[in-house]
């Protein structure tokens, strides 16, 4: 009886794993970039698969660590499959840690691209989505300008995570794009990728601003002041740096380093009107003091922080409301989720103005409320000076 259930339990065990893929064979992908065939109107699907070997101390340094594997297919299923066709390895994309498109694909619609990854599993929900801007995305995708790192996808990959400590960009995942999309009363904003050159005309990729969609269609672009009061409003800044003309001389500046801010969308429903509360809570502290000035006393120190939280507000209020210009009167996009707000707080309402959303929210008033606190100076009695 028990040599019969080991039996069993062997066959089991051997059968869970016939089948599987030895990691040998597999093409792992770390980065993705489509784009279209102006010829054909087929998807163009570019990979970075791994090549292994070029890891190993016995190759040579200067062997590239990857293979740029470029398909083409009417579906993005199709590209994918065709990429056993020229690469001797099963591609593999559940590592995958980018997903570039380019702005013409995302200004047709970008759900028909996204659905072969979403549905066939291909790719983890966590992995990035970026637009291209100006470029084509398997350029971008390729690029290693700039990057501490040998792999140009980890490099890309490190750009948008690092917006968690700027917020002059956007991000965003597959699984909250997708949730945007297919929510009511709130639309997603991209992070956006493009070639820059610096003042020694060096090419770079950066990371600026908020490919803004309606639906699952680019519209436009919020620059980097919009993207920022986008990130206010949306409550999405962990960390920052906000420099300020300073109270004691405007002619110099004084950097405030935000440590956490919260914001809440307030619907408010009066017989047929419809507004908004747009309420933000930050704080911070100082980390640069540009101006010389010695506060003598525990009241000139708090007078020179209360000076600076106005700064703050005023910052805050004004990019908010650049971000809301340009969704409202531009982009007709409701970037910030006001219809998801009153879906939320008055489903009965929402459901007599959804129909309309789209132009109703172009007129919706609303208010920007700021709170911002300075927690500490950082410095007791000012900057260094010199006693001499």
């Amino acid at each position: 009886m028990k040599k019969g259930l080991l039996l069993l339990t062997c066959l089991a065990i051997l059968s869970g794993c016939w089948d599987r893929t030895e990691l040998k064979e597999l093409g792992i992908a770390v980065g993705v970039a489509i784009d279209k065939d102006a010829d054909t109107g087929n998807y163009i699907f570019s990979s970075l698969m791994l090549k292994p070997a070029s890891f190993s101390t016995q190759s040579n340094s200067t062997t590239r660590p990857f293979e740029e594997v470029v398909t083409n297919g009417k579906t993005i299923f199709e590209a994918i499959r065709k990429v056993n066709l020229i690469f001797d390895r099963k591609g593999f994309y559940g590592h995958n840690k980018i997903i570039l498109i380019s702005e013409e694909l995302a200004k047709e619609g970008i759900l028909p691209i996204l659905d072969a990854f979403q549905r066939g599993k291909e790719f983890r929900e966590y992995v990035y989505i970026c637009i291209v801007k100006n470029a084509a995305a398997s350029e971008i995708l390729a690029s290693s300008t700039n990057a501490a790192t040998i792999l140009p996808a980890i490099h890309l990959r490190n750009l948008v995570d690092h917006t968690d400590i700027q917020f002059n960009a956007a991000k965003i995942d597959l699984l909250n794009f997708y949730k945007q999309v297919l929510a009511s009363g709130i639309n997603p904003v991209v992070g956006v990728l493009e070639f820059e050159k610096d003042r020694f005309s060096k090419k770079h990729v950066k990371i600026s601003g908020g490919g803004v969609f309606n639906k699952d269609k680019l519209v436009g672009y919020l620059n980097e002041k919009e993207t920022r009061g986008y990130r206010w409003g949306k409550g999405e800044v962990k960390t920052a740096a906000i420099s300020v003309p300073s109270p004691v001389n405007e002619e110099r500046f004084d950097t405030v380093e935000v440590k956490n801010v919260k914001s809440k969308i307030k619907p408010t429903i009066k017989g047929d009107e419809i507004s908004f509360i747009i309420s933000v809570n930050g704080e911070g502290i100082i980390a640069e003091q540009q101006s010389i000035a010695t506060f003598e006393s525990q009241a000139e120190r708090l007078d020179y922080s209360r000076k600076i939280e106005g700064k703050m507000k005023k910052i805050i209020e004004k990019e908010i409301k650049m971000a809301m210009e340009k969704a409202q009167k531009k982009l007709k996009s409701d970037i910030l989720g006001f219809g998801n707000a009153l879906n939320q707080e008055d489903p009965k309402t929402w459901n007599k103005v959804k129909k309309d959303w789209k132009e109703r929210f172009t007129e919706v008033p609303y208010t920007v409320s700021v709170n911002f606190s300075v927690k500490t100076t950082g410095l007791m009695r000012g900057p260094f000076q010199s006693e001499y």
